[in-house]
């Protein structure tokens, strides 16, 4: 499998890796998986790039899409679709505060908020569905885990 794009935490310790078989995949300095694939691209990812923080993921691919993700590669918000053809270039400010995006189609897009303001807008949409009033899944638990940890705990009412 061809690897389009890589990146390294601040810290030296952790590489993010984007390839032809539509995967993210994070590895140690060894080369051993930290987690399973994240999946979710249809088709190649083009980019990666890490958080200054190292907790967040944004991947671009061959779909159009930009996505962010946490380290257990769980989405963090919904997709960005701005794009018409592949997002060949990704990048997040060193603030967190901005997400860049680059494609095939000649431009470039900014998508302002931060992690904390996507996690925001996704968390209260799903705050009353079924599946995070009673969570069943590890996904779901693990989703209600990071809203509760990043969203509603700062809210005080969770």
């Amino acid at each position: 499998n061809w690897v389009y794009s890589v990146a390294m935490s601040r810290d030296g310790q952790t590489i993010v890796s984007g390839g032809v078989d539509g995967t993210v995949r994070l590895w140690n300095l060894q080369g051993l998986p930290l987690a399973e694939p994240f999946r979710g691209h249809q088709g190649s990812v083009k980019s990666v790039a890490m958080s200054r923080d190292g907790q967040t993921i944004v991947s671009g691919g061959n779909d159009g899409t930009v996505r962010l993700w946490n380290l257990q590669g769980l989405p963090l918000a919904e997709l960005f679709r701005s794009h018409q053809g592949w997002v060949n270039s990704v990048a997040i400010s060193s603030d967190g505060q901005t997400i860049v995006s680059g494609g095939d189609d000649g431009t470039v897009r900014l998508w302002p908020g931060g992690v904390r303001a996507w996690l925001q807008v996704c968390c209260d949409k799903l705050r009353d569905h079924p599946i995070f009033t009673n969570p069943q899944t590890e996904e779901a638990k693990a989703a209600c885990e990071v809203c509760r940890k990043y969203v509603w705990s700062k809210e005080g009412d969770r």
